[in-house]
């Protein structure tokens, strides 16, 4: 791994040494990593912090509230299991002040132009590359998978009149996924508490976790 650009800087936190090391680029993507050393005494102390920050990938044809607008995502690893979810937009159209949009982490990658396919038998959903929600139930098997805020990363965005939106979530788990590729999706309408929709897709965020990809199985 290569380390984040301009400095390489030790920080104490919680009594350990830490190291800026990671640069994962996904997708034109850039994020990095903060991983704590040595051993955590207290429950709940910070094991790991990822932050990632880009253009939000437009997915509708015309133009949208999301066309200039950029992202900040921070993800938080605790050492008794839960993660905290920051994310912070700006560059909203001011039209959109007010308005509550639901937005989740995705299980599929962020695509660029993919805007699905309206000539298709079965006509593709714009951002279908995204996938389905990350549900952690289903990742780890656990069935009949749940729906909410227990199993999956969900946020609530409400931009202000500068076009600024944020949120904070912190969920029970740490996510696994096949690749390490997701991403977060911003949808059009509030999340529905009993299904998790949330309208149609109109932009999304790519991660790049591979510290999510599980470890192969031992004979």
């Amino acid at each position: 791994m290569q380390d984040c650009p301009s400095t390489r800087k030790h920080v104490t936190l919680g009594g350990n040494a830490v190291r800026r090391i990671t640069k994962a680029v996904f997708g034109g993507l850039a994020g990095c990593a903060l991983v704590l050393g040595g051993t955590q005494a207290a429950s709940g102390a910070l094991a790991a912090k990822y932050w990632f920050r880009d253009a939000l990938t437009d997915l509708l044809t015309t133009d949208g509230p999301f066309d200039s607008a950029k992202a900040k995502i921070t993800i938080a690893e605790k050492t008794d299991g839960r993660t905290t979810f920051r994310i912070h937009v700006r560059g909203i159209d001011p039209s959109m002040a007010g308005t509550t949009l639901g937005s989740h982490v995705h299980v599929g990658k962020c695509v660029k132009g993919d805007f699905g396919d309206p000539n298709a038998e079965v006509p593709a959903i714009p951002g279908g590359q995204a996938g389905s929600h990350y549900n952690h139930d289903t990742a780890t098997g656990h069935m009949p998978a749940r729906i909410g805020p227990d199993t999956e990363v969900w946020f609530t965005l409400v931009p202000d009149e500068d076009g600024v939106a944020h949120d904070e979530t912190t969920v029970p788990f740490v996510p696994v996924d096949p690749d390490g590729a997701m991403s977060v999706v911003i949808h059009q309408l509030p999340t529905d508490p009993a299904t998790g929709k949330a309208g149609d897709r109109q932009a999304c965020f790519p991660l790049s976790v591979p510290q999510w990809i599980p470890a192969p199985a031992t004979q």
